[in-house]
């Protein structure tokens, strides 16, 4: 009998295929909450988007051997609980890498010659406003990369065809041709703009705060793409209000999806998408590739590539 693995079914366009080339039955499920989980308890695998896993859903099934990511985060998903129960789980790193940096320095672009504003005041017949209020540019800034992993990696270099003055900080040491390795509190000090790319771990969380912003220029901008746990966001909504920095490119937010009432949602220095900067058809079909072929190690008995809990 063919082995069980679940997917989202919004990835099921690009998942399907290499999972049933493997050999497996696919059951595609409109969303992964627990009910709906545990209609196929006896799954062997999973594909997990960023629906929240709890360990009681985990612990109802039996058969489950490995939860594949569907992305480079795992915050939904309790690895000392999978560890202790046996269960691989992986992620897919450098999967959408490109997209997510892309959209960063997007972000910075559109920040510094205020182009969504720009736009919204044409849409309404004023022309007069981009002449108005001038945008900056950002050749001769300085850009902060706050985590240089695959993505603050990919970052980095593509801002380095822009003339902009780099500055680089990383929990553990790295070297890099695209920038300048300094302090955390340097980094803040002296940067223009500040991109986020840190994991939601122990040390990071929260780690961006009212401190961080009173260390931060006026003019200033912070951009993240990590994940909203990694900014407090109440400081950071008092700072955007005050005046304390200049604004903000949002990606990723405390909850998600973004509250209808959030402040965030009626300041107009803050650019804001919804946690949806990996999604282009080029990272959905790398990581679907990857995410597939480590359930296929799994569950041929092999050990996956990139396994995040310590599972030996």
């Amino acid at each position: 009998m063919a082995k069980k693995v679940i997917i989202p079914k919004e990835f099921a366009h690009y998942l399907g295929e290499p999972l049933r080339d493997y050999g497996f039955e696919v059951v595609e499920l409109e969303d992964q909450y627990a009910d709906s989980l545990l209609q196929h308890k006896d799954a062997d695998g999973m594909v997990l988007n960023a629906t929240p896993l709890s360990n009681d859903t985990i612990d109802q099934m039996p058969n489950l051997k490995v939860i594949a990511r569907f992305g480079v985060g795992y915050d939904n998903v309790d690895l000392n609980h999978c560890k202790e129960r046996g269960i691989y789980v992986t992620n897919t790193p450098g999967g959408n890498e490109v997209a997510v940096a892309e959209c960063a320095v997007t972000d910075i672009l559109i920040l510094s010659k205020n182009l969504y504003t720009v736009s919204q005041k044409m849409h309404e017949g004023d022309d007069s406003y981009a002449f108005h209020h001038p945008s900056h540019d950002i050749k001769g800034k300085t850009i902060g990369i706050v985590g240089y992993g695959n993505i603050g990696q990919q970052a980095a270099k593509m801002l380095s065809g822009f003339g902009v003055k780099t500055l680089i900080w990383n929990r553990s040491p790295k070297t890099s041709e695209y920038g300048e390795f300094v302090e955390w509190d340097e980094l803040f000090k002296r940067s223009d703009f500040v991109s986020l790319h840190l994991p939601a771990v122990k040390g990071t969380i929260g780690s961006v705060n009212k401190d961080t912003f009173k260390m931060m220029k006026n003019s200033a901008f912070i951009v993240n793409f990590a994940r909203g746990a990694v900014i407090n966001e109440k400081d950071m909504i008092e700072a955007l209000k005050s005046g304390e920095i200049a604004g903000a490119g949002l990606d990723v937010f405390e909850q998600e999806p973004l509250p209808m009432d959030s402040e965030l949602r009626k300041l107009p220095n803050v650019f804001m998408t919804p946690h949806n900067s990996g999604f282009s058809v080029e990272s959905f079909t790398k990581i679907s590739s990857m995410a597939s072929s480590e359930v296929n190690h799994v569950l041929k008995g092999e050990k996956p590539e990139h396994c995040v809990n310590g599972l030996d």
